[in-house]
């Protein structure tokens, strides 16, 4: 699973065919620390049950409880700074909803829209003006709507991982932008540049330089699950449990741990379900 986009595999098998005053750097206090604020929102949702009808009604009201809350907030800032806190509540609803009946249309036309907006701003501004977090939600909102055909793998594929390297030129800390990276480099094929040791470089990276605990939670479990792949089990279980601390009782942690002791990561598991929802696809 991407932090935000499970529909990220089409595009890695696909890959190889490849405002103003805003200065160059990262979010404002205020945008930060909304962001910070939705990471924890999104860490608690896996306490949610998103199978059932309900606990998906239930996830998506936390969302729009969120936006709703920090309205004004969130006007407050600066264009740019909006667009990302769009882009990550955009992603949030479509991992949640994508896969449910009617809904892939619906979502993809959504991410469509808002992959224009996000380029005709930047079209706007000289490159230098693009702060961190615009750069790499603006990759992840493209790999989320390429995930539907190949025809956009082929049109918008090579522009993601360029991204997610000038978000890192700018702030070479920034843990969001290297675990995406690494799970860039992880689904890859090598031809196109992939390496499962670049992916746990950046892994481990990610975690050392996550702060809030959030970031901790997401990076423990992105690079315990290659861990796990390259049998260091102890370190993947330590990863795990100290996500839990985190995290109590989250569901998602439960899927991972039954995906891990039925000898799956939850990479191979994601790989595995979306060849299975393929095949129940042309039945």
């Amino acid at each position: 699973m991407h932090l935000f986009c499970k529909k990220r595999i089409l595009f890695f098998l696909a890959v190889i065919c490849a405002t103003a005053g805003f200065a160059q750097g990262t979010l404002s206090d205020t945008a930060a620390g909304l962001v910070d604020s939705f990471f924890d929102v999104r860490m608690n949702l896996s306490r949610l049950d998103g199978n059932s009808e309900e606990g998906t009604a239930n996830i998506i009201a936390e969302i729009d409880r969120f936006s709703a809350e920090h309205e004004s907030e969130i006007r407050s800032l600066a264009e740019q700074e909006q667009l990302v806190l769009e882009n990550f509540i955009i992603m949030e609803k479509y991992n949640y909803l994508y896969e449910k009946p009617g809904q892939a249309k619906a979502q993809h036309e959504i991410l469509g829209e808002q992959r224009g907006r996000l380029e005709a701003f930047a079209q706007s501004l000289p490159e230098s003006d693009l702060i961190d977090y615009f750069l790499c939600t603006w990759a992840d909102v493209t790999s989320c709507y390429m995930g539907y055909a190949v025809s956009d793998v082929l049109k918008y594929g090579t522009s993601i991982k360029p991204l997610y390297e000038k978000a890192l030129a700018q702030n070479p800390g920034f843990s969001y932008a290297l675990t995406n990276l690494a799970q860039w480099y992880y689904f890859a094929p090598k031809i196109a540049g992939g390496s499962k040791k670049k992916a746990l470089a950046n892994f481990e990276k990610a975690r050392a330089v996550a702060t809030t605990n959030a970031q901790k939670y997401f990076a423990d479990i992105f690079l315990s699950q290659l861990l796990f792949e390259n049998k260091e089990y102890e370190r993947c279980r330590a990863l795990l449990s100290e996500a839990e601390t985190f995290c109590p009782e989250s569901l998602y942690l439960a899927k991972i741990q039954a995906a891990n002791d039925s000898g799956l990561s939850l990479y191979e598991y994601n790989r595995k379900k979306s060849s299975l929802d393929k095949e129940a696809g042309k039945k």
